[in-house]
């Protein structure tokens, strides 16, 4: 098969999307919603900000994960692709949740003042219940790292899906939703889809619980999907190039609506203010990976650098933000210096563990990196 060109748009936005996770994550501790370490003085500013990156940050990065998951068969089989994500997602997340997640929990029990006492003295709980169901310690669902795991059991769930679309036999279907989506304004169709799980799911159950970074997994599955197939036609990616400008400034004109002027519909039959939240986000994500897709084309030292860091960079990212904040929200400094300080020495150590990571085979395989050897062979 002849080498596939490699999309650098995708890495673009992958890492900026990723690098904007830990910018969101650095000041959770000063908003106005619960999180592990909290500080006592809140921030309206950080609040708002926080609330427009969960309006469309997770949704766009399912899209690039469908996206990948696209490119990924097109060069592996299934037992190849299946391995990869064992390799890359779940090896990660089973490390994570027995190295990398303790101390963020007994950091929560002692800033909520549920806790007294050392780390060792703590750690027998961390085996005690479900963290996030029953009041327990131990972290099924990852923390953070949740999106890992999702991701993981959707690939396996929907690989049939996957391999049938990608060959000759599903490319009827991939060539009908292609012409679809390639009509202009048609693509603001898949928000009232998308709107359905939102507002018809009950929040209650697993599937519709919005603890996943403000939406439910059906949402992200039907998103997954959706990336998916837009990258498999060329089609509905001009066409999301072509209304960028027009998804940008709709989602943002609903944005202000719904969050800062309150302005949010009302019937007493339709759920509608979830059908505009949706919109809210699928505009946004429609606009800004339509820009995405228009101007990173290209790339360089940073890019190479940052393609090999970003997983790792993802799963240690909390990790260190926790300690860091832990110590920094007891000092008497405003919340911008506070932040400032979070996210600057989060962001050094972060990098010097990965320096770390990347030279020791061992590390690389439990953050989800390939091993040295299969790096040297994809870049002959």
């Amino acid at each position: 098969m002849d080498k596939m060109e490699r999309r650098y748009d995708l890495d673009w936005m992958r890492v900026i999307l990723i690098l904007l996770v830990f910018i969101f994550h650095s000041g959770r501790a000063f908003n106005f919603f619960p999180y592990h370490v909290e500080d006592t003085v809140k921030s309206m500013g950080a609040t708002q900000f926080q609330q427009f990156l969960l309006a469309w940050m997770l949704p766009m990065i399912f899209i690039i994960s469908g996206a990948g998951i696209w490119y990924g068969l097109g060069y592996q089989k299934a037992g190849r692709f299946i391995w990869g994500k064992v390799l890359r997602l779940l090896v990660p997340f089973v490390f994570a949740i027995f190295v990398l997640s303790p101390h963020q929990v007994y950091l929560e029990r002692i800033n909520h003042g549920q806790f007294s006492g050392s780390f060792f003295q703590w750690f027998p709980h961390y085996f005690e219940g479900v963290y996030g169901l029953d009041g327990g310690n131990f972290t099924v669902f990852g923390l953070h790292l949740w999106y890992l795991i999702v991701l993981f059991l959707y690939s396996l769930i929907f690989l049939p899906l996957f391999m049938l679309l990608h060959s000759k036999v599903g490319r009827p279907i991939v060539k009908g939703f292609g012409s679809i989506f390639k009509i202009p304004g048609l693509i603001y169709v898949m928000g009232l889809i998308l709107a359905l799980p939102i507002a018809y799911i009950n929040p209650e159950t697993i599937l519709g619980m919005r603890g996943f970074g403000d939406w439910n997994l059906v949402y992200y599955a039907i998103v997954l999907i959706f990336g998916f197939l837009c990258f498999a036609d060329d089609r509905v990616q001009a066409s999301i190039v072509r209304q960028r400008w027009v998804s940008l400034i709709v989602g943002i004109v609903l944005y202000l609506m719904y969050r800062v002027f309150h302005i949010i519909p009302k019937s007493p039959v339709l759920p509608l203010g979830s059908f505009h939240e949706v919109m809210v986000s699928w505009c946004l994500v429609m606009g800004f990976l339509g820009f995405g897709m228009k101007y990173l084309c290209g790339t360089n030292g940073f890019l190479k650098y940052s393609t090999e860091a970003v997983l790792s960079f993802y799963i240690l990212h909390q990790p260190v933000i926790l300690v860091i904040a832990f110590w920094v929200v007891q000092l008497q400094l405003p919340v911008l210096a506070k932040y400032i300080i979070i996210a600057v020495l989060s962001f050094v150590i972060i990098i010097g563990l990965y320096e770390v990571i990347k030279r020791i085979g061992v590390l690389r395989l439990l953050f989800g990196m390939k091993l040295r050897r299969a790096v040297a062979k994809v870049q002959e």
